[in-house]
């Protein structure tokens, strides 16, 4: 019987574990105080854009040749769907625009903790195609364009 206890112990500490990550999981990102999650609005597609700067010097007589002069700020776009009869309901959206219009560099962290730097947000547009009977949204769809501002906010 003895042997047995430790067995049931440890079991049950997994399924604890395998709860408490699952928890943790349901947040897709952190974008200040914002989460994306299934409880406040998810997206459904994330973009990273990147480039690079290349300036042309010209050559008398031969090819002109790249020059790397550095690389612009990276972007995220995410797009995504928010219902009003489900969880948080479109209400959330508001919520996204809000943070927008605040104009301030917010922390991103994505769903496993890692801490991508400071962004702000370059653009936000949510449109409605489905309208309740009182002309209240049934569902928004949204896109929010994010440009990096930093990785230590202190010194940028």
């Amino acid at each position: 019987m003895s042997e047995i206890i430790p067995l049931i112990e440890e079991s049950g500490q997994r399924q604890v574990g395998a709860q408490r990550g699952a928890r943790q999981a349901s947040v897709m990102m952190m974008l200040g105080d914002f989460a994306f999650s299934i409880d406040t609005t998810a997206y459904n597609q994330l973009t990273r854009e990147a480039s690079w700067r290349w300036s042309e010097q010209e050559r008398i007589g031969n090819q002109d040749l790249l020059q790397y002069t550095g690389k612009p700020g990276r972007t995220v776009k995410l797009e995504g769907q928010a219902h009003a009869f489900f969880r948080k309901g479109v209400d959330a959206v508001n919520d996204l625009f809000d943070l927008a219009d605040m104009a301030r560099p917010r922390q991103l962290v994505s769903g496993e903790g890692d801490v991508l730097g400071w962004w702000v947000v370059t653009d936000f547009s949510d449109t409605t195609n489905r309208f309740l009977p009182g002309g209240g949204h049934r569902n928004k769809n949204w896109t929010m364009t994010l440009k990096h501002y930093a990785d230590d906010i202190s010194n940028p």
